[in-house]
């Protein structure tokens, strides 16, 4: 992970340019402690909520949440991520992390479980988070995986993301966390192009 002076852009194409602006990091910052949680939906993001399921801090070292589902833990139609720094404070230790999914289905057909690159390595995106026969799985997981972090790194801020994705349909849009230097908290849910029963989705770790 390289150190940034002044504000990072990056640009996007999605039906034209748009600028993005990334938080300032000329003074080197050091980001919140956190965790990460996941909520499921149905109807098209719109009801049947499940209980958002959360992985420990951080700082406490590697860790995984309770399975998350819809009200009913059956075919979702969406998720959200969220990046839930600590109560009352406290800064990240010098931890290197990464983020991780696990989908099932009716309880069984167990998927792998699918990280992101480490954030000392930049950041990135899962490949597909999905169950054994990678069709609208039920129930989602998260692992939060952490390590100390390599001599001469400095992670400054980071957001996620989550993006639906249904094989028999257009990949929908990625939602996004806030950065964590603004408070983190949740992004707004993910759904596949027909918003109904993806089958899986992917998270995103972004750094800077």
């Amino acid at each position: 992970m390289r150190k940034l002076l002044g504000r990072t852009f990056a640009l996007l194409v999605a039906g034209g340019l748009s600028l993005v602006i990334a938080p300032a990091t000329a003074e080197a910052a050091t980001p919140p402690n956190f965790r990460v949680g996941i909520q499921l939906a149905d109807n098209g993001g719109r009801g049947g909520f499940g209980v958002e399921q959360f992985t420990g801090f951080a700082n406490f070292g590697s860790s995984v949440s309770q399975w998350a589902g819809d009200s009913n833990n059956f075919d979702p139609d969406g998720a959200r991520i969220d990046l839930n720094p600590a109560f009352g404070g406290g800064l990240l230790n010098q931890v290197d992390f990464r983020i991780g999914g696990q989908a099932r289905d009716g309880g069984r057909e167990l998927g792998p479980v699918a990280y992101t690159p480490w954030a000392s390595q930049g950041g990135g995106t899962t490949d597909l988070i999905t169950d054994s026969n990678s069709f609208d799985p039920d129930q989602y997981r998260l692992f939060l995986e952490t390590r100390p972090l390599p001599a001469g790194v400095q992670i400054n801020d980071l957001r996620l993301s989550i993006l639906a994705v249904d094989r028999g349909e257009p990949e929908g849009v990625p939602a996004f966390t806030r950065w964590a230097s603004q408070g983190g908290g949740q992004s707004d849910f993910a759904l596949d192009a027909n918003a109904f029963d993806p089958d899986g989705f992917r998270i995103g770790l972004e750094v800077v």
